[in-house]
């Protein structure tokens, strides 16, 4: 499966897009100016606001937020949890509620560089790692969880939405290493 990792910059409002094949660099302006590239591009941009607001919703433990960002029949499968995968938004919840920074402050890391997005159409693939870190306001700040999200994001009535997600610990920590699929 290819994958394309894409960089996002933010320089006051401007928005700069680029795509990353293997480890080559490709500007924005490489992939084509044709419709289809420019709504490719959007909808890139539009999952990277998916997760950062996934981001979000785990750093201010905002359950709401977090629940408007998953599809109706989502599933979380969580590599050896022998419950998942939790399946549809009352048992994604109900999880949730039970876990990592909706239990304990945490502010979520996220190495921009490794975050890959593959668009299909109204599916795309999507990786991000998130390293949680407690105590964040505190001189006794320590690594709470390094952990990775991986699967299938899906085009809902134009929203980008969680669908069909795997996660897991990111052990070791590498700059290099992807732990999904």
């Amino acid at each position: 499966m290819e994958r394309r990792v894409i960089c996002r910059s933010m320089a006051g409002l401007a928005l700069s897009l680029g795509i990353v094949v293997g480890s080559t660099l490709l500007p924005l302006h490489a992939i084509g100016n044709d419709h289809e590239s420019e709504g490719v591009k959007a909808d890139v941009g539009r999952i990277y606001e998916l997760q950062a607001a996934f981001h979000r919703a785990k750093s201010t433990q905002d359950i709401d937020l977090m629940m408007s960002l998953w599809a109706e029949d989502a599933s979380l499968t969580i590599v050896g949890d022998p419950n998942s995968p939790y399946v549809g938004l009352d048992q994604l919840k109900a999880f949730l509620l039970t876990t990592g920074s909706f239990v304990h402050p945490r502010f979520s890391l996220v190495p921009s560089f490794k975050i890959q997005i593959d668009v299909h159409g109204d599916e795309a693939f999507l990786y991000f790692e998130c390293h949680d870190i407690g105590d964040f306001d505190l001189p006794t700040r320590y690594i709470a969880s390094d952990t990775y999200v991986g699967g299938t994001v899906r085009k809902v009535n134009g929203k980008w939405l969680f669908w069909n997600v795997t996660s897991g610990k990111a052990l070791p920590l590498s700059v290099n290493h992807y732990y999904f699929p």
